[in-house]
């Protein structure tokens, strides 16, 4: 490959700044030149620190200005650096935009939706009209020559054919030869219980307390809970009066409470027994695809869409987001089997999506 690559992401929490590490990595291992384009404040971020320094040295690094990211904008910096192509890993927004506005054909762009409106299961009749609004946008996006546009998905057959052109949700998992006593021992984890397993960012939509609260119903079994990843500060508000309940009925909680590398993640996953997903989301998951790929139980609770992600991963223990399935799940695990690894799972066909 001969040819220079603008990487751009306006948001670096969360996953984002992973995708732009994985996909700047594989350009340069492909012989490309890399430009980064982030923000300011993506830069100075402790996720920059954790997940891209290790690449960023060996690109060019420039800044982007505000939201929203304007296609003229964006279009221009290609062109001023020298770009053959574009990467968007962080695109919903700017895939409607390009809907509207069009793309110039003598640069190639590929922008990645990780919200597909279709999975969406709000039927909410103003909610739907928008989706409805940002399908068809997204649909003329498709028809636009010069541009990739790509759907996150799952790995299996199904999330293959949901889509003209998906990308497979990477899955980063470097920790499969770690003794789980050992990292423990060495995280502070009990090495006689079952231990549950919430990580990343831990925002509302992962459910903390309906977590912890189904688990206090579980109190008297040998269980604790591990929390890795930086909590934002209303869940844990939120989830203070239910950890000194834990407390008073003998049920351990481990909190690691700051952004964690992925590296710190997947010896979680290592040193755990079940990964626990109870999640207001319906988009193909990482943490569900890290259990799996490690051999983990997965206990996945959330809407039919993300039910469906689940099987279509192998996962037989998931149901619907309430107290009563949740608790029975989380039961359910202690006496299920260890599943096989599944170490098919990776990023190449991500990576591939990106790069054809």
């Amino acid at each position: 490959m001969d040819e220079r690559v603008l990487i751009v992401s306006q948001d670096h929490e969360g996953h984002r700044l992973m995708y732009v590490r994985l996909l700047a990595g594989a350009a340069l291992d492909r012989g490309a030149e890399v430009v980064l384009a982030l923000t300011p404040a993506g830069f100075r971020s402790e996720e920059f620190r954790l997940h891209l320094a290790v690449v960023a040295h060996r690109c060019r690094q420039v800044t982007l200005g505000g939201p929203p990211l304007a296609v003229t904008a964006l279009h221009r910096q290609a062109v001023r650096y020298g770009c053959d192509r574009v990467l968007v890993p962080d695109g919903d927004r700017f895939a409607v935009r390009l809907g509207v506005r069009g793309w110039p054909r003598d640069v190639s762009i590929a922008v990645l939706v990780t919200q597909d409106p279709r999975w969406n299961s709000d039927r909410r009749p103003s909610v739907r009209a928008r989706l409805r609004l940002k399908d068809l946008l997204l649909q003329r996006t498709e028809r636009l020559r010069g541009v990739r546009l790509l759907y996150l998905s799952d790995h299996s057959e199904a999330g293959r054919l949901a889509r003209p052109t998906v990308a497979p949700d990477p899955v980063f998992f470097d920790a499969a030869e770690l003794d789980p006593i050992a990292l423990r021992r060495e995280l502070g984890l009990p090495e006689d219980r079952f231990i549950y397993l919430v990580a990343g960012k831990v925002s509302a939509r992962k459910n903390l307390f309906l977590v912890l609260h189904c688990l206090l119903s579980l109190a008297d079994q040998a269980v604790a809970l591990f929390v890795c990843g930086q909590v934002d500060p209303s869940v844990r508000a939120e989830v203070e009066p239910l950890l000194s309940r834990a407390r008073a009925a003998g049920l351990p909680v481990i909190l690691s409470d700051r952004v964690q590398t992925d590296h710190e993640v997947n010896r979680a996953v290592q040193a755990s027994d079940c990964v626990v997903v109870a999640y207001s989301s319906d988009q193909p998951n990482s943490m569900m695809a890290k259990g799996v790929r490690a051999g983990r139980r997965v206990v996945v609770a959330g809407s039919d869409r993300l039910v469906t992600w689940a099987r279509h991963l192998g996962v037989s223990l998931c149901g619907p987001l309430t107290e009563e399935s949740l608790t029975g799940l989380l039961e359910k695990a202690t006496a299920a089997p260890p599943p096989a690894p599944r170490t098919e799972l990776g990023s190449s066909a991500f990576v591939d999506a990106f790069l054809w």
